[in-house]
């Protein structure tokens, strides 16, 4: 049959069988050097398995080295493959280069992509397979409906709605609607004639007949497009077959975002089938606003009879950082496990502290400064610290850039928008990436294996060539080529005489951008091409004029030696040495009584980046008895100090500032006060 998602790259005969594969007994892991226990557990268990992994656990590692086991011990033969799913396209992205990094020669048998995308990717390919009343004869549009838009349509609805069930229709909550109501109904065979009895079955048949019955194109989000996949797959059973014989291994990372319309996906096709691993922590469970379930790894677990591995060893964090974790841990959670941390101290004076100010102009001198100070005593780089905050980054911005630049230091703004992207997204882009890496080649001939790898890779999976060892060496061929025309080029157009859109246009000019449109549709669905380039081409010109080497131009592009000033929400999943947590006041936390669990959750989840060292900032006298109160309460049982830090940043060395910042968090630590 045909490919059964749209990022599966080759056909079966032109994959490369290999021909040696491990014992069980002979596997190692690859590229670490161990394991923990349970970590092992949960690799060799043979059945479904749910993994309780915290953060700094290593999840994505876990993953990758149980895909490794899988296809190095032949445990999933040949040609079959194992699918990884991701609810974030650079989080789909890492993972499939952990695995090709650890097993290349097992690299085209591992397909990593988002939920979207192979959903999208069923509906786009079998659409037709449809049941007529379902179909989508004009075709269909991503088209999110605003908050606004689905308060006009309830409002439409009401007073068309059986009596008997008007008033529970009134009470949908626009906010929720799509994710919860629209998520949560499976769609019939058969769209009913008649509205259906219960209040979210009639309200979600009526969206679906405002936005999908029409004359013209359908218009469907991502949640329309899952219940479209769903049943798709329920009634065709030779699809449902074809994707359990093809994928006789899923995995499910960061599950505690799985939302109601995914996890019945999920359990549609792959229940009782492929054998399935989620991983995930319900303490850093933060996209409820976007239909994330409560309890999903619970619900993973009975509905797929897996087993649940708790994770307990932490790589990121210290002891000392691990125990003040925990604290918050167990208010989400009061059965939440300890957490042994394997990471060591490299830091003198206090792991966590409470800093405040006066003003926000004091808080951007005093950190600036301290960052310059400790870059200065330890050799460390810019980009090990980062500047978090619930959100509102822009305030921040200016204030940090101007301090910083003080000391020569720059500050990138991760949450910055650059045409119609973020900047975090941009610089994480496998366009991006690609791009930038052509110019690197070009401009730097020796010496950038790891960029030639990337490129060859980015440049196989355009062109679907994975496991076809001729189309590669062609494709290999045609990139030198490419990049000898590009550095004559660049020798020719300095960049203090070359405008950004040239630079875009040209190293476009080198691909074939059918090819890569294709590849940008179905890897990111809903996405199309000219937002990336659009956006490269705009953050191109913002670096250009003040470069005078192209080497220069893509450093000023990646920005990747700079302080890091992003939200808690994007920070998820990173870490760094040292973070400032900004904001702890009632203007950044000003939703906290609107859902104070996830908002728990955001806390933890910016708390748990830091590696060795966490600073809480406020400029709010009333902070500490205000909407948040609750957060200091925890700091205080953690054994976290609070330092006023409003002398005169010119009267203290960094020395003293850091023996007497340094002293109450030791007291408290030697009283046998446990974090």
């Amino acid at each position: 049959m045909s490919r059964p998602d749209a990022d599966d790259e080759a056909s079966t005969p032109t994959m490369t069988r290999p021909t040696v594969l491990v014992s069980d007994a002979d596997w190692r892991p690859s590229g670490i050097d161990e394991l923990e226990p349970a970590a092992w557990r949960a690799l060799y268990h043979e059945g479904n398995t749910a993994v309780v992994a915290g953060p700094g656990a290593g999840k994505s590692e876990f993953l990758a080295q149980k895909a490794a086991y899988l296809l190095q011990t032949g445990r999933c033969p040949w040609p079959q493959r194992i699918l990884a799913i991701s609810f974030k396209r650079d989080a789909a992205a890492n993972l499939r280069r952990r695995v090709a990094a650890r097993v290349p020669e097992h690299a085209d048998r591992f397909v990593s992509m988002t939920f979207d995308a192979f959903t999208k990717g069923l509906v786009d390919r079998f659409a037709s397979a449809l049941p007529d009343s379902w179909r989508m004869p004009h075709g269909y549009e991503i088209s999110y409906a605003s908050e606004r838009q689905v308060e006009a349509f309830l409002s439409d609805i009401i007073p068309s709605a059986p009596g008997s069930i008007r008033l529970q229709v009134a009470q949908l909550h626009a906010s929720r609607f799509i994710a919860d109501t629209v998520g949560s109904w499976e769609l019939p065979v058969t769209v009913p004639a008649a509205g259906p009895d219960d209040a979210a079955a009639y309200a979600a048949l009526q969206w679906w007949r405002l936005r999908s019955f029409g004359r013209g194109p359908a218009r469907v989000d991502f949640v329309m497009l899952n219940r479209l996949a769903e049943l798709l797959v329920r009634c065709v059973p030779k699809l449902r077959q074809a994707l359990r014989i093809t994928y006789p291994y899923v995995f499910v990372d960061e599950f505690q975002d799985t939302t109601s319309a995914q996890f019945s996906f999920l359990v549609s096709v792959f229940a009782g089938g492929p054998t399935a691993t989620a991983v995930g922590d319900s303490k850093q469970r933060i996209m409820g606003w976007a239909g994330a379930l409560p309890k999903a790894l619970e619900r993973f677990a009975e509905a797929f009879d897996a087993t649940t591995y708790p994770l307990t060893w932490n790589f990121r964090s210290t002891k000392a950082l691990v125990d003040v974790q925990h604290v918050i841990a167990t208010r989400l959670d009061p059965n939440a496990v300890p957490v042994m941390a394997k990471a060591d101290d490299d830091i003198d004076g206090n792991p966590a502290e409470v800093w405040t100010f006066s003003s926000l102009d004091r808080e951007a001198a005093v950190i600036a400064d301290w960052i310059a100070g400790d870059i200065a005593a330890s050799g460390r780089a810019p980009a090990d610290f980062a500047l978090l905050a619930r959100q509102k980054i822009a305030d921040f911005e200016s204030r940090f850039r101007a301090q910083l630049s003080r000391h020569g230091i720059n500050v990138r703004n991760d949450d910055a928008l650059v045409a119609t992207m973020r900047l975090q997204d941009l610089l994480k882009h496998e366009i991006t990436r690609l791009l930038l890496g052509l110019l690197r080649l070009a401009d730097q001939p020796r010496g950038l294996p790891k960029v030639w790898h990337e490129v060859l890779a980015t440049l196989t999976r355009i062109h679907g060539a994975e496991g076809d060892n001729i189309v590669q060496r062609r494709i290999g061929d045609d990139l030198s080529t490419s990049i000898v025309g590009l550095r004559a080029w660049l020798r020719a157009h300095p960049p203090e005489r070359t405008a950004g859109d040239d630079v875009a246009s040209f190293l476009l000019g080198l691909l074939d951008m059918a090819a890569l449109r294709r590849y940008v549709k179905s890897a990111t669905p809903g996405e199309q091409l000219h937002l990336v380039t659009d956006a490269f081409q705009a953050r191109l010109a913002t670096v250009i004029s003040a470069s005078a080497k192209w080497t220069d131009v893509a450093d000023q592009f990646e920005c990747s030696d700079a302080v890091v000033l992003l939200t808690a929400h994007r920070a998820k999943g990173l870490e760094y040495h040292t973070v400032f947590f900004l904001g702890l006041d009632d203007q950044q936390w000003w939703a906290h009584d609107r859902d104070p669990i996830e908002s728990t959750s955001t806390f933890f989840v910016g708390l748990s980046r830091a590696a060795q060292r966490i600073i809480f900032t406020t400029t709010s006298p009333y902070a500490r008895h205000g909407r948040i109160a609750e957060f200091f309460a925890m700091l205080d049982d953690a054994g976290v100090p609070e330092i006023n830090r409003n002398w005169d940043p010119g009267m203290e060395s960094l020395e003293s500032m850091t023996e007497i910042s340094a002293t109450p968090f030791r007291r408290l630590r030697q009283s046998g006060r446990r974090a």
